[in-house]
């Protein structure tokens, strides 16, 4: 088990607040944030030395956070329970934890992929009383090598992906002095209120009241990587449906991960398996929500097949039933899971990630925009969730260059990982994959194996 204390020396810590006076209020949050995990989530990015002698000032970057903090002001505030019990936050300017520290690490000795260590390493560490309460957490940590490590926590009940990038985002171009691209924030969280009376017209599964297991199996995550020619090799495969349909390389992706995963558990023919994916509404929504929207957007949804049909049919073909999952979520859809959580409330509503051997879970953190995380010093070389959430997922990432392929981390119980890997392979032609290795790091739940 890495030491933290041992591989990265805290320097400092203290809280950024906003520059300016900033609404002092109670901000009420929508159904799909108080359905949201209320956890951190982590994401680090790497960037390489500079000569700059301002290179990563941290006059420049608290100065720039602070005036971030003016517009996106909840950020500097504290979640609370209102009366009904609901989650909201008291937007109070206490302001962001700022860690700030330095490592005999260097870059080419970092695993840049989502473990227990990385978040150790480059997350804010918080165990004082109310630190959940907090709604987001920054760290900055200096390499030996002469780069560094940002590490940005969010809490998830406001934050999703499309917001914690929108979040990165302005504080760069505030950093870089690019004032004229920053777009204010959408902060309306009645554009996800419930109708009333509410209308559930479809089924939840994804949810569940069940309370969450006990403790996390043990699992390990490799990395692989798919290039934009294997895409269009496999989207080019003979199709059963209706060839008209566009399939998306999310959905080429997620066939091809639940078709190894099914084949790698070696499940009954006639069993039932469920992909469970993230779907981000704000486009899916009519009218759809403002491209600023800050706060939950995402829903979460299965695709649902017969295993025989997974296994024994082209990877463009199981595609279709993913992209027939994801064409299925309308505004009608949307609009009735906010009733369903209107109803549900007082329940301890959850997602239901406590996944079985014939459900796999995939989440796309890809065509965000990464490269934007530009503080004026050039953008990220490297950029990884922090942890994974659990066995049987799989995170999906742009390839680091910009080359057009993609990069999966895909964390399966450790039996299991060798035949998934061997299927992988199968499935695409061995010449487009003899160059694309793996590592493999070691995990269980928070404990490392290494």
């Amino acid at each position: 088990m890495i030491e933290k204390e041992k591989m990265v020396e805290v320097l400092e810590s203290s809280f950024v607040v906003p520059s300016e006076q900033t609404p002092m209020e109670r901000m009420r949050l929508s159904n799909i944030d108080q359905v949201a995990p209320h956890k951190h989530i982590g994401f680090v990015y790497l960037y390489e030395g500079s000569q700059a002698k301002d290179f990563f000032s941290l006059e420049i970057l608290k100065a720039s956070l602070s005036k971030t903090l003016v517009l996106l002001y909840p950020l500097a505030g504290r979640f609370v329970d209102s009366e009904d019990g609901r989650k909201e936050i008291d937007c109070n300017a206490k302001g962001c934890l700022f860690v700030v520290a330095r490592s005999d690490l260097t870059s080419d000795s970092i695993m840049f992929q989502p473990s227990p260590e990385l978040r150790k390493l480059f997350i804010p560490f918080a165990d004082f009383p109310g630190s959940l309460s907090l709604v987001a957490t920054i760290q900055v940590t200096y390499l030996k090598c002469g780069g560094l490590v940002v590490g940005i926590s969010t809490n998830h009940i406001l934050i999703d992906g499309s917001s914690l990038f929108y979040f990165v985002q302005t504080w760069a171009r505030i950093t870089r002095g690019d004032m004229a691209n920053i777009i204010p924030p959408s902060f309306d969280h009645n554009l996800l209120r419930a109708r009333s009376p509410p209308r559930i017209s479809f089924h939840y599964p994804e949810y569940t009241t069940d309370p969450p297991r006990s403790s996390a199996p043990i699992c390990v995550t490799s990395t692989f990587k798919i290039s934009s020619k294997q895409i269009r090799c496999l989207k080019s495969q003979p199709r059963g449906g209706n060839t008209s349909t566009r399939i998306s390389a999310f959905s080429i992706i997620s066939g091809l991960v639940w078709k190894c995963y099914c084949i790698s558990q070696g499940l009954a023919p006639s069993s039932q398996a469920r992909l469970m994916f993230n779907a981000n509404v704000r486009e899916r929504l009519c009218p759809p929500l403002p491209k600023t929207y800050f706060g939950n957007a995402v829903i979460r949804k299965y695709a649902t097949s017969e295993v025989f049909q997974i296994t024994s049919y082209p990877v463009a073909v199981v595609a279709e039933i993913v992209q027939a999952a994801i064409d299925g979520i309308t505004d009608e859809f949307v609009r009735s899971f906010i009733d369903y959580l209107e109803v549900m409330q007082g329940r301890n509503l959850r997602p239901a990630l406590d996944l079985t051997q014939s459900e796999l879970r995939i989440a796309s953190i890809s065509r965000f925009p990464v490269s934007d995380a530009d503080f004026g010093w050039g953008a990220p070389q490297q950029f990884s969730k922090a942890e994974s959430t659990g066995n049987n997922v799989v995170y999906v990432l742009d390839e680091p260059g910009n080359k057009g392929g993609y990069q999966l981390y895909v964390a399966l119980d450790p039996t299991i990982m060798p035949r998934f890997r061997k299927a992988f392979y199968q499935e695409l032609v061995p010449e487009q994959t003899e160059n694309h290795g793996f590592f493999t790091l070691q995990s269980a739940g928070h404990r490392s194996r290494l």
